[in-house]
């Protein structure tokens, strides 16, 4: 295994952990981090950017990047869902949508930025 696929793997560790930490923070505590406000979607397109580049960075092969695809986009579900249950809130849908929209954008730019090897059957 290659070192960016290491450092990717690891990048995208530690962003799903971060993530997971400050979705769960007592309310008070996101509060503090100003984590709600007019710049929380940006803050939620911004983060499952970086998910959906680091994640699509770990693979090579067009179906391992679908299936982590999937798993970037059920992560982001799965967040807001725990969120609503930890918390009652009503579930935030539009936070999921943007968090696609991230997790979209960042594997398109994970993918055009990915030089091709010279080996590969198209380039």
């Amino acid at each position: 295994m290659g070192k960016r696929k290491i450092t990717s793997l690891v990048l995208a560790g530690v962003v799903a952990l971060a993530v997971s930490i400050v979705s769960f923070l007592p309310l008070a505590d996101k509060e503090r981090l100003h984590s709600k406000g007019r710049l929380h979607s940006w803050g939620h397109l911004a983060v499952f950017l970086v998910v959906g580049f680091v994640a699509a960075r770990t693979v090579n092969s067009f179906w391992a990047r679908t299936a982590v695809f999937t798993g970037a986009i059920l992560f982001g579900f799965a967040i807001e869902v725990g969120e609503h249950l930890a918390f009652r809130g009503a579930l935030e849908w539009k936070d999921v949508l943007v968090d696609a929209l991230g997790v979209i954008a960042g594997t398109l730019l994970a993918i055009v930025s990915t030089p091709r090897r010279a080996d590969s059957p198209s380039g």
